[in-house]
């Protein structure tokens, strides 16, 4: 049942614990929907904007997938703020597993090793390089919330829970190994801007009162940090 996939809420309890937001505004709410019988459920509606607090509490899993590559920050809002995600570490795996595989297929595509110990030393050094890309990303993240603390209301393990999520897009390795696509420019330069934009909508959710300037300006610096960081490595072990 599609219950089962948000935090548990009992409809009956007042607003005295607010752990919910408003997909539209952000705004606290109490419940996401009230519970009549077995059968009959209404969605609450926010009381700041009038809106239904959470649409896609109907949705299912695979429209919601659609709103978050169509890079709707409502539905980033509802994954961030109204579902429970169980065992975040299994989905960063996936990411950071996709993210290092995108990267070994490619430099295997660039450079012909004959040896299979050569190659497996080069997916290796991929997932290294990866782990210390997406480290830096995070940790810079951390240091800007640390900055703007008073900015969200969303604790560190959040935060970095939160960002971790915002490298969803790597799984689309799974469409450059079909179409073998991880060499060719115009893909990279897509899912790179794709992942931006997801990591911008994640800033946004995060820090709902810092302007989207300077969420952007924050991502592209993380980023930034995130390559070079990823770079130096590359050099060294080299």
């Amino acid at each position: 049942m599609w219950r089962n996939r948000y935090k548990a809420q009992n409809p009956s309890v007042s607003k005295e614990k607010e752990e919910f937001a408003c997909v539209n505004c952000q705004a606290a709410a109490s419940t996401t929907y009230k519970k009549y019988s077995e059968d009959v459920i209404r969605l609450t509606e926010c009381e700041k904007c009038h809106e239904l607090v959470d649409k896609y509490i109907e949705y299912d899993v695979v429209l919601v997938v659609i709103d978050l590559m169509l890079q709707y920050v409502q539905a980033y809002r509802h994954l961030l703020l109204n579902v429970k995600i169980e065992r975040p570490e299994r989905l960063f795996v996936i990411f950071w597993l996709s993210h290092a595989a995108e990267v070994w297929m490619r430099d295997k595509t660039g450079a012909q090793f004959g040896q299979v110990a050569d190659q497996e030393w080069m997916f290796y050094r991929c997932l290294l390089l990866s782990a210390v890309e997406i480290c830096s990303f995070v940790v810079t993240i951390l240091l800007f919330s640390l900055w703007k603390k008073k900015e969200t209301t969303q604790s560190t393990w959040q935060i970095i829970g939160s960002t971790l999520l915002g490298y969803y897009g790597n799984v689309a390795v799974v469409i450059s190994f079909i179409f073998n696509l991880s060499h060719e420019t115009s893909y990279q330069v897509v899912m790179q801007i794709f992942l931006l934009v997801s990591h911008v909508q994640v800033q946004r959710v995060l820090f709902p009162t810092v302007s989207s300037t300077d969420n952007i300006i924050v991502v592209l610096t993380a980023k930034l940090i995130s390559t070079t960081t990823g770079s130096l490595l590359t050099a060294a072990v080299l």
